[in-house]
């Protein structure tokens, strides 16, 4: 199952039947949210932590290439 914040998007490999774009939407929106996969197989976890770099921070940085 695929989870943003407290709203299923996925499981199964379908669309959550109780998903729905505005609850999807309302997560996408923030700042800041939790991606989850649950793959059933097991009571272990990761954490993992990534950005969206802005299309300035990639131009910026892309000066430095020689």
């Amino acid at each position: 199952a695929l989870f943003l914040d407290d709203v299923c998007v996925a499981r199964g490999g379908m669309i959550a039947s109780e998903y729905t774009e505005q609850d999807g939407a309302r997560v996408m929106s923030q700042d800041e949210f939790t991606v989850r996969i649950e793959l059933g197989r097991g009571d272990s976890q990761e954490t993992i932590w990534t950005c969206d770099f802005s299309y300035e921070y990639v131009r910026i940085n892309a000066e430095y290439r020689t």
